[in-house]
């Protein structure tokens, strides 16, 4: 009805101007004003429009309580992906627990094609940027830029959502003879797929593989026209324009003069190629970045990977330690336990900022890193108090073995006795 356009503006605006503040208060002043907007302008009471997502029944709906509000068109199952030729409704979505169950199994789906599976938690805060990142993909012409810390999920979930979205996901595998021939002939090759051949595609870059930095000024200009200049030679220009012929004869356009194909060419690359860049904002070089390629944040669509909340937190703690083979009740206090490791370390950090001006950074790799290095230490420890009882119990058996042997001979002897 007329609620669920009203509660999609407020998601829309959310998405496209929220996501892009880094300040608690200016966020909370934004929220504050589109609630005012909601009212002004559509005569609706905010809390009332989204009273179901009010779970604390506080009567007031908060940032905490939207990030239940989600639409996408990766729920259904009948219809083909928009990327397939298929025409998939974005349409709200309300159940938070179906969304997570239908988000384990695009991951089980994507394990059994991919040839490096991806192991993954999924709980709200994952399925929130999936969510997010297929929003993007759904768009012609829209790129993404995940900022967060390495381990929050940027590339996975990436992919993830590009699976979804029925894309094919190419990234550039730097080694040590990777060079700008080599960059330039993988551009070509995702140029071509977009614009020649007219598939929609991802291509996944992090600031990992920036080996130089004209690497992003290429990035830059494929965002903001498209193209790169002089980037195809004459003769494998003249072989994509041919391609090119071909395809706009199947979409009925009758293009025949090189400049016309080139353009066409050129569109067909902004709408097709969604570019997902992935980086860090530690440190001076992702603002250096931002200062010289304005791009980056004109063209791109941000979405903020910041720490994990504490349900993210639980669901990890729930898949790692799984298997721990503890009674469910210490399985619980070590849940809560490393939770709480997590979370003190952060609130620390941020009074280590405070009061010496420097920052440490607690990133989701290491609260995984923590549960990796729980289980590992339980099991050493375990199999060392397992080796040492097994020796005990072997000594134990010789002892009583040799006692046994003992009494059988003083037996023997006191039966000779009279003999001897």
């Amino acid at each position: 009805g007329a609620g669920e356009h009203y509660r999609l503006w407020v998601h829309e605006t959310m998405r496209v101007f929220y996501d892009r503040l880094v300040d608690d208060q200016d966020r909370s002043w934004i929220l504050g004003y589109i609630k005012e907007l909601t009212n002004t302008h559509f005569g609706q009471d905010f809390n009332t429009l989204f009273k179901h997502l009010d779970y604390d029944h506080t009567g007031s709906v908060d940032s905490e309580n939207l990030r239940n509000c989600m639409f996408g068109d990766y729920m259904t199952q009948e219809e083909e992906p928009d990327a397939q030729g298929g025409d998939r409704l974005y349409d709200e979505i309300l159940d938070m627990k179906q969304v997570v169950q239908r988000l384990e199994e695009y991951l089980v789906d994507y394990n059994g094609m991919s040839k490096s599976p991806m192991n993954l938690a999924m709980f709200l805060y994952a399925a929130e940027h999936v969510s997010r990142i297929c929003r993007v993909l759904k768009q012609p012409g829209a790129h993404m830029l995940n900022v967060g810390v390495g381990g929050s999920g940027r590339q996975s979930l990436s992919r993830l959502a590009a699976f979804m979205m029925g894309m094919e996901c190419f990234q550039i595998a730097i080694s040590k003879s990777y060079t700008n021939v080599e960059w330039k002939e993988d551009l070509k090759k995702y140029c071509r797929e977009a614009g020649a051949s007219g598939r929609p595609c991802v291509f996944l870059f992090s600031d990992s593989q920036i080996k130089e930095e004209s690497y992003v000024e290429d990035i830059n200009n494929l965002l903001n026209s498209g193209e790169v200049p002089n980037l195809f030679p004459y003769d494998e220009r003249a072989a994509v324009m041919e391609q090119c012929r071909v395809l706009a004869k199947t979409q009925n356009l009758n293009l025949e003069t090189p400049t016309e194909l080139w353009q066409f060419f050129i569109q067909k690359c902004r709408e097709n190629l969604h570019i997902i860049l992935c980086f860090s904002p530690i440190g001076e070089a992702f603002r250096e970045r931002l200062r010289q390629f304005p791009s980056l944040v004109n063209c791109c669509t941000i979405d903020w990977f910041k720490e994990w909340p504490n349900d993210a937190l639980e669901a990890v703690a729930i898949k790692v330690l799984k298997d721990v083979d503890v009674s469910e009740p210490d399985r619980v206090k070590l849940r809560e336990m490393c939770k709480r490791f997590h979370s003190s370390v952060r609130e620390l950090s941020v009074e280590y900022l405070r009061k010496e001006g420097r920052t440490n950074y607690v990133t989701p790799t290491s609260y995984l890193e923590l549960l990796t290095m729980f289980t590992s230490l339980l099991t050493k420890q375990r199999e060392r108090v397992s080796s040492a009882k097994k020796r005990y119990k072997v000594g134990l058996e010789k002892l009583a073995f040799t006692a046994a042997a003992v009494k059988e001979m003083q037996d023997e002897l006191t039966a000779l006795k009279p003999n001897l």
